[in-house]
């Protein structure tokens, strides 16, 4: 379902992250990356679902 939101493979990562509740700095572990870049991350994927929140993100990859 998650593959046809048109993510990138680390996009999709992330949105799952998200879903599951992670922090930023959760997030920056998993990916072995600063916790601004997972911020980074994290508003690339509120960008391409056209979302504002985490919440609308879990939303979004149930429905996918």
């Amino acid at each position: 379902g998650a593959a046809r939101l048109q993510l990138s493979a680390q996009q999709r990562e992330v949105a799952l992250m998200i879903a599951l509740g992670q922090t930023n700095a959760q997030i920056a572990e998993k990916l072995g990356v600063s916790v601004n870049t997972a911020g980074y991350h994290v508003k690339q994927v509120f960008a391409k679902l056209d979302v504002h929140d985490r919440g609308e993100v879990a939303t979004v990859l149930r429905r996918a």
